[in-house]
């Protein structure tokens, strides 16, 4: 025979237990993460996928002068500070491209993903509306792809850059529709020159031309880690520093030779550890998101 109860009639001992039941039902769900405010700042890895193999020779390299199988990985990076955020890089494959529930890898041509931006920085108390700002390195499509979800962030951009990513004529290595939004929002345009984007000195994009004509880098001081720099495309494997070699795709050969001229005084001034983005080796051994740098 199937009871039933009133809720005027549950005595003291059920109130308790259902009480107890809620309390467990909510601690084994605790729903979204909800961003805490940084004492100083913190840099998370975010994973924003692979590259597959490609020829060396494109990176002014043979096959037997690089480690590896020429794959690349290609991370994003959140700086939270006390002040607000900083995006870093935005991925290869747009979000509404990958499948939501990680078991799938998207591809479009070389670049693979099987994890969205989004929901990454969900997972850290983000959503893209809540970002402060957004930087890229520059305008090659494995790092632009999901630029349009922080239209509402102030976006800085060398002028250089600006002015090819939206130039009418025809430009390699560039997907227009991944940024479009991005056309008209509140923007800090540098013209060739590095920016405090906290105004503490903790966070600096620097200029660093030549890969593209307004590529850039980004400056940390990790109050634990200490000086950080994350050098974008100015290299891509390690080997192009050690022996000296140029993409044949760069927009400026001698204006990259340049730039890492000026980045070799920089980090023997400032004794900053260099990071090469998409070298799958040195990245492999780094924390990832829910981790962090500080």
């Amino acid at each position: 025979m199937k009871r039933s109860f009133s809720t005027n009639r549950v005595g003291p001992a059920l109130s308790a237990l259902a009480v107890a039941a809620l309390l467990v039902a909510c601690s084994a769900d605790p729903g979204p993460a909800v961003a805490k405010a940084a004492a100083h700042p913190k840099l998370y890895i975010l994973d924003c996928g692979t590259i597959a193999p490609m020829d060396p020779k494109l990176f002014g390299l043979e096959r037997n002068e690089i480690k590896g199988d020429g794959g690349f990985v290609t991370p994003c990076y959140l700086v939270v500070h006390p002040k607000g955020t900083l995006i870093w890089d935005v991925g290869q494959v747009p979000d509404a491209h990958i499948p939501d529930d990680g078991t799938e890898v998207a591809e479009q041509g070389i670049l693979k993903a099987t994890r969205r931006l989004a929901p990454q920085l969900a997972a850290l108390g983000y959503q893209p509306q809540d970002i402060t700002y957004i930087a890229m390195s520059h305008y090659h499509v494995d790092h632009t792809a999901n630029a349009n979800l922080f239209a509402r962030s102030t976006w800085i951009v060398q002028r250089a850059e600006y002015d090819i990513m939206f130039s009418e004529a025809q430009v390699g290595i560039r997907s227009p529709e991944t940024y479009q939004d991005l056309k008209n929002a509140k923007r800090i345009t540098l013209d060739n020159a590095d920016h405090d984007v906290f105004g503490d000195g903790t966070v600096i994009v620097k200029t660093a031309p030549g890969h593209t004509p307004g590529h850039q880098m980004l400056f940390l001081k990790l109050a634990k880690f200490g000086p950080l720099l994350l050098v974008g495309d100015l290299y891509h494997f390690p080997e192009e520093k050690t022996l000296d070699r140029v993409p044949t795709f760069d927009f400026d050969a001698a204006m990259t030779r340049a730039t890492r001229k000026k980045v070799d005084e920089f980090l023997e001034q400032t004794h900053a550890t260099m990071w090469i983005p998409h070298d799958p080796a040195s990245n492999a051994a780094l924390k990832k998101a829910p981790q962090f740098y500080d």
